[in-house]
């Protein structure tokens, strides 16, 4: 068609020209931008009057490259033109894609009730007329609706009815869109291999259709279920595949969605620099996405403003004001959720999931502050913890026992603190305490001693008996200096292992503390 195009083939006086055709196929294949100028130029070449279902038609396409751009008022004045357009005839086999439309944006709107209104009388046109074709794009609509406002069943039995239609119809453009929403209902619904079966099969259909949108929405698919399976290894690399996908199509939604979920997975599999980094991007394209929204917001307020005051200057003053200052109170509010949502995201990673304490990531803060900002030769105190005969908690009584006694333990140990010392979970079973306050050999032992008594007493478990586990604890000291963190573990890790040698449950000292011990103390 773009070689037509090129070659000037117009059509014969009265038939549709090509540009028509080419928004139309711009527009399935997610090219906003291309089909909202393709709209446009068709529209100088065709007479409403002439062609009013072809008119109607080419407003639902620009219709939907506006609501692309989130100018929703605008997408929705598009449409009610187009059905009114129609007139009568909007009744007909044309006023199904019209309807369609409106009743995703009503979704998009939460208005549920509406949407599966509208589709309704859509779904009642296509049967009337027998038109398969387009009862497969409202089943589409309708699962993406039910999944939305949570009847999972329903949105399962509509995306297989699209499916059928699709197939039984060869209908190249809706299948792999049949797959997507089918595959997105599986995973709601817990059926996650048949979930990626459906969605390697889009795949597929979607890489016949060059169409990379439809693409991005099934590798999460692929990836979600995955990642509910604990399957992380896989699920990454199916979501950095989508990833691709949305960065090659401009998909900012997805590119959004796919950091998310891969910060999530990263995290998973304690890869944390990596779950940092998909945070942080994120929040940066969250914030960019946010800043757009308000911004289109309000010029399409303004300008529907502008438009009414036109015809009455003083009553829409009033208007204005008003709601330009709920729309400020709204911006305030939404700019405290981000900045709530922010500190949540710097919270978490920081902190351990289970416990609450601090993580690796709160360790190596710790450490490059203290670099760079306390004096060379500051002494810093590392107190090491691995707990004794934990392992045969979790195999014996289950890991949700085992969690108990992580969380019981990490209570503990923080209550032994001063406000000024850090406490993080190494991972596992392992505990580190960090402290710039009790840097001498008599109240390190004094601490240890009594980390090693806390941990010993009995851990109430919910739903069966107390359990008790006993600590190796390992003391050491360093001074401030490039090599810190290094060799402060290490001497930590070395005493640790000495006080597991000897017996365990006990605590040990590096051999580099001047101490006099307490009795049951050691020196490694």
């Amino acid at each position: 068609m773009y070689d037509a195009l090129q070659r000037d083939l117009t059509p014969d006086p009265g038939n549709r020209p090509l540009q028509f055709n080419l928004a139309w196929l711009e527009r399935w294949s997610g090219h906003f931008d291309a089909a909202a100028k393709l709209a446009d130029k068709a529209f100088s070449m065709m007479d409403p009057k002439q062609d009013p279902e072809g008119w109607s038609e080419l407003l639902v396409i620009k219709s939907v490259c506006v609501y692309s751009l989130g100018e929703l008022s605008k997408a929705d004045a598009i449409l009610g033109e187009s059905l009114e357009i129609l007139g009568p005839g909007a009744h007909g086999r044309a006023g199904i894609e019209p309807l369609t439309v409106l009743a995703n944006m009503c979704a998009y709107y939460h208005d549920y009730e509406k949407a599966q209104s509208k589709l309704q009388e859509a779904m009642a046109i296509a049967d009337r007329l027998g038109l398969v074709h387009e009862r497969s794009h409202i089943l589409q609509t309708l699962s993406r609706t039910e999944l939305r406002c949570g009847t999972v069943e329903a949105a399962v039995d509509a995306a297989k009815a699209c499916l059928a239609d699709a197939l039984e119809q060869r209908n190249a453009v809706n299948l792999p869109y049949a797959y997507e929403v089918l595959g997105a209902a599986l995973v709601e619904a817990g059926a996650l291999e048949e979930a990626r079966s459906c969605a390697t099969k889009g795949l597929a259909a979607a890489q016949f259709s060059q169409d990379q949108r439809v693409a991005c929405h099934l590798y999460y698919v692929l990836g979600l279920s995955l990642f509910e399976e604990k399957r992380f290894d896989e699920a990454r690399a199916e979501l950095e595949n989508g990833l691709l996908n949305a960065v090659g199509a401009d998909y900012h939604h997805w590119m959004r969605n796919f950091y998310l979920k891969l910060s999530q997975t990263h995290e998973a599999l304690e890869e944390h620099r990596g779950a940092l980094d998909y945070l942080k991007a994120y929040v940066t394209l969250q914030k960019k996405m946010f800043t757009e929204e308000t911004e289109r917001q309000s010029n399409d307020f303004r300008n529907r403003l502008e438009f009414r005051l036109a015809h009455s200057k003083a009553d829409y003053e009033r208007e204005l004001r008003t709601r330009t200052e709920t729309l400020n109170a709204e911006l305030q509010e939404a700019n405290t959720s981000l900045r709530e949502l922010n500190a949540r995201i710097e919270f978490n990673a920081l902190h351990d999931a289970l416990t609450g304490i601090g993580n690796r990531r709160m360790m190596m803060k710790f450490f490059e502050t203290t670099r760079t900002g306390m004096a060379p030769g500051v002494k810093i105190a590392a107190v090491l913890i691995d707990l004794d005969r934990f392992k045969s908690v979790n195999d014996h009584y289950g890991h949700s026992v085992g969690d108990q006694v992580i969380k019981a333990i990490a209570g503990r140990l923080s209550d032994l603190l001063h406000e000024d010392e850090t406490i993080v979970r190494m991972g596992g079973d392992e505990f580190l305490i960090l402290s710039t306050r009790r840097i001498g050999a008599d109240s390190l032992s004094t601490l240890a001693e009594e980390i090693v008594h806390e941990i010993n007493l009995p851990i109430s478990i919910e739903g069966s008996e107390d359990r008790t586990v006993g600590a190796s604890v390992g003391v050491a000291v360093q001074p401030n200096g490039p090599d810190l963190e290094y060799e402060l573990l290490r001497n930590a890790d070395e005493a640790m292992y000495q006080a597991k040698k000897t017996g365990r449950n006990r605590s040990c000292l590096h051999s580099s503390l001047d101490v006099s011990l307490p009795q049951g103390a050691n020196a490694s």
